[in-house]
């Protein structure tokens, strides 16, 4: 790798959930950049990264898993009489469908954990035996203390190890600074992706959902306070400061039930890492630690949101070779104070390998159609895939009966060839269709209207 491990450099995995699919576009892009890390932390969801990276996994392999993996059997209940008595009910649901079936399609597996050479790997716990973090150095985890790591009180019972209880650590923070500062950092890279914005909703979920973010939120506050000292000292001393780099969502990321329901799936949560990391990596810019300690995961009110995806498939020329060509894409359309705002998100695949991400996405509308545009780098090289889809109608699409074909366009090298009939089965438009959906903080009626009127005012300004 280009920056090889001259630089010690720290990889902080923070919290989110399942979500954190997110995590596997964001390592895609740092090893393309030939960014390595000498220590890498998790904290609740970021357990699931670390786990990956320190059972021996590559960035394309965890695309990969997280792709395929089936959510069927992530929650599973405890026994029944457990839910008898609701004063005595140690949680929701109980961990054994992440130990049976989730972290053995993900690729985790404790002994190789354990035995890895390539980088430290610590993991954050709650001991809550007496509130205190504990980072446990791979070398040294237990399946419980993974387990124990992800369990959201509510959710997931507590896990005893020893005479000790043990939960997850988002509470006290969600993000060890501290721990990749002891372990002699020069930079350190945070990957966050719990929300943070002004807004405070309604709802059980929403309201249980902001007191993580105000736990992990001032948590974090209290890490940039630590290293804004042990920086004053290191210059003090003539020393070159930490540096903290920041990569994490533009918008809040929809949430683990979102997920659960395929409203967002792991393609378009690994598109979005993969490209937040790029434009992030494109200004290389540092934290500057002078500016207000919120805005290290400030993001940007989502107003109403309207997302939608469509697959496309067809054969394509690309460095003079026939390939099946399957593309994915992810929109949203956001109505915030009264202005439409739209992002897309994508990857590519060639004779059914794996998905591709796509990066510097751009959404261009006309009368009647859209035209999603994407670069890409396939075996080696830097692609630009842009696509025409015609939208005649609203209420058609909303059915899935629009977005049957588009004509895709291929530039590589400032030489465009094309258009290839691309087409989308009756089954991805229905299922599209189905699992369109709006966010705002309306009931049915007002979520129906909000949808209709931002898809015309999309497809008509287009």
């Amino acid at each position: 790798m280009k920056n090889g491990k001259s630089i010690k450099r720290s990889l902080v995995l923070a919290g989110g959930g399942l979500r954190l699919a997110y995590h596997a576009g964001v390592l895609q892009a740092l090893k393309e950049d030939g960014i390595s890390f000498n220590h890498v932390d998790g904290t609740s969801g970021g357990i699931f990264g670390t786990a990956m990276m320190a059972s021996g996994l590559s960035p394309e392999e965890s695309a990969m898993r997280w792709r395929k993996l089936n959510l069927q059997g992530f929650m599973r209940a405890l026994p029944f009489s457990n839910y008898l008595g609701m004063h005595r009910l140690s949680a929701m649901g109980s961990a054994s469908g992440i130990r049976r079936k989730i972290f053995p399609a993900l690729g985790i597996h404790v002994d190789k954990i354990r035995s890895n050479t390539a980088f430290d790997a610590t993991f954050n716990v709650c001991k809550f035996s007496d509130k205190s973090i504990e980072a446990i150095h791979h070398s040294e985890i237990t399946e419980d203390h993974l387990i124990a790591g992800m369990s959201l009180p509510m959710f997931m019972p507590a896990v005893r190890i020893g005479k000790d209880w043990y939960t997850d650590a988002v509470w006290i923070k969600d993000a060890n600074l501290t721990e990749a500062l002891r372990r002699g950092a020069k930079e350190v890279w945070l990957v966050w992706c719990i929300g943070n914005t002004r807004e405070y909703l309604n709802g059980t979920l929403n309201q249980y959902v902001h007191m993580i973010e105000m736990s992990a939120c001032g948590g974090l506050y209290s890490e940039i306070e630590l290293l804004r000292s042990a920086n004053a000292s290191t210059s003090a001393g003539g020393e070159e400061p930490v540096k903290l780099y920041i990569i994490k969502p533009e918008y809040p990321l929809p949430l683990d039930p979102d997920f659960f329901l395929n409203r967002i799936d792991a393609d378009t949560l690994i598109n979005m890492g993969y490209s937040d990391t790029r434009d992030m990596l494109a200004a290389r810019q540092p934290f500057d630690l002078n500016s207000p300690v919120n805005e290290t995961t400030t993001m940007k009110d989502p107003g109403i949101t309207v997302h939608f995806r469509q697959q496309f498939q067809g054969e394509v020329v690309v460095n003079g070779e026939n390939l099946l060509c399957s593309v994915h894409l992810a929109f949203f359309i956001r109505e915030i104070n009264g202005q439409l705002t739209r992002q897309l998100y994508s990857s590519v695949s060639f004779d059914k390998e794996n998905f591709i991400s796509g990066f510097e996405n751009r959404i261009t509308t006309e009368k009647g159609g859209v035209e999603p545009a994407f670069m890409f780098k396939f075996r080696n090289k830097e692609h630009r895939l842009r696509l025409r889809i015609r939208v005649n109608n609203v209420t058609d699409f909303l059915l899935g009966l629009e977005c049957k074909t588009g004509l895709a366009y291929l530039t590589e090298g400032g030489s465009e060839s094309g258009p290839y009939q691309l087409y989308q089965p009756a089954f991805h438009r229905i299922k599209n269709a189905f699992y369109l959906y709006t966010k705002a903080g309306t009931g049915w009626s007002g979520r129906r209207k909000s949808k209709l009127r931002i898809l015309n005012s999309f497809f008509e300004k287009a």
